[in-house]
């Protein structure tokens, strides 16, 4: 069990804009909930931000709603709010202190959207709330699963509620009407990647009803993450550590070879279940800025299309895109592009 240690949030609640919206999570903003997480698993991020074990201290910021509501009086009432940095909100932590619950009271009187990451089913706690806000602007839910073998995931995050959890908790979203996807994150090399371990996966996320699926890959940022991802990989395969060697060769990201021939191996997989690859453009239609919604339909475009080997079409929706969110676009950027009339018509209602 973690030590649990209550503080005061000093600075903002939510970060900065960024620089360009987070196309998996919708997000203009992100925030934490609780700093350092106890279900810790191996594969994440957070370990490397502290020189202290990720799981061992869970700081609660006991104001972090108060701060919240302080920081919205300066946001625009379209840009979502990521609630999906590094730690999970739906934490042990939070059946004692309820600050998950308390900032989506905080959204929810604001009208703010917000997408939500979680490994947990007692999100469902929160189903009203969730609601509530939904029917103002956008509440959206994403789950983290890496694979449906519960033998694989107690070996990977054995802290983290079992798959069949998350699955079932995607299916009472889907009944109550609110938008919930997947995140396959992180796909790691020779553990969940192979073609009959996606498959299986990806059948069990459509059977349950997400309306889509998102994915990334096993990121690698510093030498002591490699230690613990070297650990990890002792306890769930026998393959010699050269195999990654081969294909991160010391950098934080895998090879772009082995990313582009899995990209095309799970788009295609997604595309035999009638599985979206990127939130549809109707969950947020309507409900985001439009120059957000836009931002994201370009972006979500682009994605399919590098993937299938339109590489000047994928660069000019980036481009669009980029011009778009920052609010730069010109009369003859979208004259002539192949989005230019859908594009039109979202850029109108603002």
């Amino acid at each position: 069990m973690a030590y649990y240690s209550e503080e005061r949030l000093e600075g903002a609640a939510i970060s900065e804009r960024r620089p360009m919206i987070n196309e998996y999570f919708l997000s203009s903003h992100t925030m934490a909930i609780y700093a350092g997480c106890e279900i810790g698993c191996p594969y994440c991020d957070g370990w490397t931000q502290q020189l202290r074990p990720f799981n061992e201290t869970v700081r609660i910021p006991a104001n972090l709603p108060d701060r919240l509501s302080e920081n919205l009086a300066q946001l625009d009432r379209g840009d979502v709010i990521g609630i999906t940095a590094l730690t999970d909100p739906y934490q042990p932590a939070e059946s004692i202190y309820r600050t998950t619950r308390r900032t989506l009271q905080v959204l929810a009187a604001a009208g703010q959207p917000c997408t939500i990451m979680t490994k947990s089913h007692t999100i469902l706690d929160d189903l009203i709330l969730l609601e509530r806000i939904h029917a103002q602007s956008l509440a959206l839910v994403m789950f983290t699963l890496l694979t449906t073998d519960a033998t694989l995931a107690e070996r990977l995050e054995g802290k983290a509620p079992v798959p069949a959890l998350r699955l079932e908790s995607v299916a009472a979203l889907k009944r109550a009407r609110i938008p919930v996807g997947v995140a396959l994150m992180p796909i790691i090399p020779y553990v969940n990647d192979t073609e009959q371990s996606l498959i299986q996966t990806l059948r069990a996320i459509a059977n349950a009803g997400a309306d889509f699926v998102v994915w990334d890959f096993l990121h690698i940022p510093d030498e002591r993450h490699r230690e613990r991802v070297d650990t990890m990989l002792a306890r769930v395969t026998r393959l010699p550590p050269s195999y990654y060697r081969d294909l991160y060769q010391r950098r934080p990201i895998v090879d772009d070879a082995y990313r582009a021939d899995r990209n095309k191996v799970l788009l295609r997989l997604c595309d035999d279940l009638n599985l979206p690859v990127r939130a549809p453009h109707q969950l947020y239609a309507g409900r985001i800025a439009p120059r957000n919604e836009a931002t994201l339909l370009l972006r979500h475009t682009a994605f399919r299309d590098a993937v299938q080997g339109r590489a000047h079409s994928a660069q000019r929706h980036r481009e669009l895109a980029a011009m778009i969110y920052s609010g730069t676009v010109s009369e003859a950027a979208l004259h002539g592009h192949p989005m230019e009339p859908i594009v039109r018509d979202i850029l109108a209602r603002g």
